[in-house]
């Protein structure tokens, strides 16, 4: 997520907060470049990153320790205390002994004054009832970077920033290259970044357009991916991408009655999809170099509810929509008897899973 320029004339301490690790790192990275004193003696980094309660206490000494001690030879002192992950109630950071650790830092903190000594911490989280948390974000200019909240912000939001990201490093997206993109990292900013590294490298300079080959061949492999495929390719109709992903999932260990439950859940789309089409409540449209779909209010009362009550986003509606156009709702209905028939039969331990989830799926995929 962007976050605006953080002024940094005399703030004693600076605070990067947020889910997303990447946009932290970078921009932590950014701001010990611009804070860094001329000599490189009065620059100090401490790890935050603690795996361990008795970790956490040594990092929280050493920054106690750093900050105290003012430059032998004069000038300001910068100490960057990074990454921490204790600042929350995840993890190490439940620990009494790292709570205690972290009230008796209060006082250095309060020391510190942006000339002879400035504090750069960047934090993965922080719970902000917390004493501790309350008074270092009363002394610190704080900055957060979350990750898109999926409850909040939509599929096609995230593809779209996505988007965003490729063209920023130089990538033109082409059809469905960004949505392949995001089936295969998620929300993992730290793995975009990582990802479009190696897409620009492979496809180097001069290329029209990234393409869904492309990415294929970059981030293939990943459980996410193979899902994805195996399940569009039941909707689609092709048995034998079907069949190749499906050896390609079970190779990796992935659960047969687990397989099924997913697959279950893509062809209840499939159907949902196809009523609301042969009715004219969605079309699929697309948007930038991926497609959506688009719900009318009147179908809207027909689609699945969260536990707050909104429904579902309709982004895997729109997917399921789009690969199982071509077959009637009725075939769904059908083909959810078959997958039902073929859980009992796993769950009641006759005949072997394996076949019998290659049975039910050759069984819709012929139609």
């Amino acid at each position: 997520m962007a976050a605006s320029a953080i002024n940094t004339k005399a703030v004693p301490i600076h605070f990067l907060c947020g889910s997303d690790e990447d946009a932290v790192k970078k921009a932590a990275h950014a701001l010990a470049g611009e804070l860094a004193p001329p000599d490189t003696m009065n620059f100090e980094t401490i790890d935050g990153r603690a795996d361990s309660a008795d970790g956490a206490v040594q990092s929280i000494q050493q920054v106690r320790e750093a900050i105290l001690t003012l430059p032998f030879f004069g000038g300001g002192k910068l100490v960057w205390w990074k990454a921490v992950n204790f600042f929350d109630e995840t993890g190490v950071g439940r620990h009494a002994s790292v709570k205690e650790a972290l009230e008796e830092l209060k006082p250095a903190l309060a020391q510190v004054d942006g000339t002879s000594v400035t504090l750069l911490i960047s934090a993965l989280g922080i719970h902000k009832g917390r004493t501790f948390s309350k008074a270092l974000l009363k002394l610190a200019q704080a900055k957060y970077f979350d990750l898109p909240d999926l409850r909040k912000t939509s599929e096609d939001e995230i593809i779209f920033q996505i988007e965003q990201r490729m063209k920023a490093a130089a990538i033109r997206p082409g059809p469905g290259a960004a949505e392949r993109f995001f089936q295969a990292t998620g929300i993992d900013t730290g793995a975009w970044s990582q990802e479009l590294e190696k897409l620009s490298c492979f496809i180097g300079d001069g290329k029209a357009e990234l393409t869904c080959d492309d990415v294929n061949k970059v981030i293939s492999g990943s459980r996410e991916v193979l899902v994805w495929d195996f399940c569009h390719a039941v909707l689609s109709g092709d048995a034998k991408v079907a069949l190749e992903q499906l050896s390609a999932l079970l190779a990796q260990d992935e659960s047969e009655v687990g397989i099924l439950i997913l697959l279950a859940g893509q062809i209840r789309l499939a159907a949902l999809g196809a009523v609301l089409r042969d009715n004219k409540l969605l079309r699929v449209v697309n948007r930038g170099s991926f497609t959506s779909a688009e719900v009318s209010p009147e179908g809207e009362v027909y689609l699945p509810r969260k536990k707050s009550g909104e429904p579902i986003s309709t982004y895997a509606l729109g997917q399921a929509a789009q690969r199982s156009r071509n077959r009637p709702a009725l075939f769904w209905f059908e083909a959810l008897s078959v997958v039902y028939h073929a859980q009992k039969e796993m769950l009641s331990g006759q005949g072997d899973k394996r076949r019998t989830l290659e049975w039910a799926v050759l069984e819709i995929v012929a139609g």
